[in-house]
């Protein structure tokens, strides 16, 4: 691919200065995809950007927070005063063509302030890319149309074929997501679309990151969480047919099956150890942090609901305590890190798991570390929760009301059989049909997971803090804590 001209790359640049001072700063503080949640910010700076053949265009930017410490450049995580780079497609010239050329068939583009992006492709278990070149090498024409969903990214599909994903906001250093897939695209039964590769940026002072990724696009999946809710609201207004927990089984093959072909992957970030003592510690200690970060976050969008949480501290630290018990044995590998209804795409032949960025709560260091596998079936068996609450709003809206009593009974019932169903294909999927897992450690990690599902509401979408709220009081409740919240 081209690099262009000196003079094309100072064009380039000057208009990418003039589009970054032209956005709004405090849209940019308040997109979903910045993470910045609002936050003030002091300056946006232009680290680089980069031209395409078809004349697409992408800034690559520093947003620095009221009080940001360092000069453009630092990176860094979300904390207040931290430097986030952030993408920026420029207006009237779109990236997508350009990175889609570079993630399927490789190759350099140089940046108009010295960095460059560099091309990783990759191919599915056949052998094959996902996007090859023409027969005389030319790059055909494709076909781009965007990606549905509420997604911190931003995707798009080509010729119905791929899926590419930029990720609006970076983190310098490795990226668990492209890092894991990378590893899984050798492994023939990993129950995830087929790995198309990645673009990578690397910063004229060498720092690196993966820009972009491409993979295997599964036209026809369903939404999971939608197919759900809906369907669980529809039965709960008595307008349709109980839901079946055919999902929540299938789901939990997949997962037992991911944790099975990452444990067989090879390389020193992949190999898997038993939990030590110290591990143990910073779990419990990490989880007991999160309670007190849940109730500073909700505390600034809802008083009464932190007055809750804050009421049933001793019941949410008792029913952690597992997580620091050395008597409990856990084995660490690579996990999915943010399972979830939302990362699931049920086909004929299965599901299928995507997005492995990891918890966005957690720092860039943490989500490329080795975790215990019942923590992925925790969020999960979480997120099975939070669906059943979201049908059980969804049918108050159609009745006009709160279901009675009854389909409160039923939804629960629906809850506790949605999670043996997938706890059961989990064992299937790994291998080990008699597998049972420890109850009192898996709900310990369900624990911490609702905290930081407040943390993420509270913080990020507060429209959501229905789900986790009411999720955990009943947790509490299932692992014999007394009931505290109203």
């Amino acid at each position: 691919m081209a690099t262009g001209s000196g003079a094309r790359l100072a064009g380039l640049e000057a208009r990418a200065r003039a589009a970054v001072a032209a956005v709004p700063l405090g849209v940019i503080a308040a997109a979903r995809w910045s993470g910045l949640g609002g936050r003030s910010l002091r300056s946006v700076e232009l680290l680089d950007v980069f031209g395409f053949d078809d004349d697409g265009a992408l800034a690559v930017i520093e947003a620095l927070p009221a009080g940001a410490p360092g000069p453009a450049g630092s990176g860094g995580s979300a904390g207040e005063g931290t430097a986030v780079w952030l993408t920026l497609p420029l207006e009237n010239g779109d990236p997508w063509r350009g990175l889609h050329v570079l993630a399927s068939q490789g190759g350099t583009v140089a940046g108009a302030l010295g960095g460059r992006l560099v091309g990783r492709p990759g191919q599915d278990r056949g052998g094959r890319r996902l996007g090859a070149a023409a027969e005389d090498g030319s790059t055909p024409a494709v076909a781009v149309r965007p990606a549905t969903g509420d997604q911190s990214h931003t995707s798009v599909i080509v010729d119905e074929r791929s899926i590419l994903k930029l990720y609006r906001r970076l983190t310098p250093g490795a990226n668990p997501e492209a890092e894991v897939l990378g590893a899984l695209a050798g492994v023939e039964d990993a129950p995830v679309p087929a790995w198309g590769g990645a673009v990578d940026l690397v910063l004229a002072d060498g720092e690196t990151t993966a820009l972009a990724i491409e993979q295997a696009f599964i036209p026809g999946a369903d939404d999971a969480f939608e197919l759900h809710a809906e369907g669980l609201a529809a039965w709960l207004a008595a307008e349709g047919d109980p839901v079946p927990t055919t999902v929540a089984a299938a789901t939990g093959v997949a997962i037992g099956r991911l944790h099975a072909a990452l444990e067989s992957v090879g390389g020193s970030a992949f190999a898997p150890r038993p939990a030590d003592p110290g591990d143990r510690a910073t779990w419990l200690a990490a989880a007991e942090a999160h309670l007190g970060a849940a109730v500073a976050a909700v505390e600034a969008v809802d008083l009464e609901l932190a007055g809750r949480i804050v009421r049933s501290g001793h019941a949410i630290r008792r029913a952690l305590r597992p997580l620091g018990d050395p008597a409990i044995p856990v084995r660490l590998q690579r996990i999915h890190g943010d399972l979830h209804l939302g990362q699931v795409l049920p086909t004929p032949d299965g599901v299928l798991l995507v997005d492995f960025e990891g918890d966005p709560t957690l720092d860039p260091a943490a989500r490329r570390g080795l975790g215990a596998p019942l923590a992925d079936l925790a969020g999960f068996l979480r997120s099975l929760d939070h669906v059943a609450r979201s049908g059980f709003r969804r049918a108050g809206i159609r009745l006009g009301g709160r279901p009675g009593p009854g389909a409160v009974a039923a939804l629960d019932r629906w809850i506790e059989s949605a999670r043996e169903a997938c706890l059961e294909g989990y064992a299937a999927g790994l291998g080990r049909p008699a597998l049972t897992p420890n109850r009192a450690l898996l709900r310990a990690f369900e624990v911490d997971k609702e905290l930081r599902e407040l943390i993420y509401a509270a913080t990020f979408l507060p429209a959501w803090l229905y789900a986790p709220a009411g999720g955990l009081p009943r947790l509490l409740g299932a692992i014999g804590e007394p009931e505290v919240w109203a």
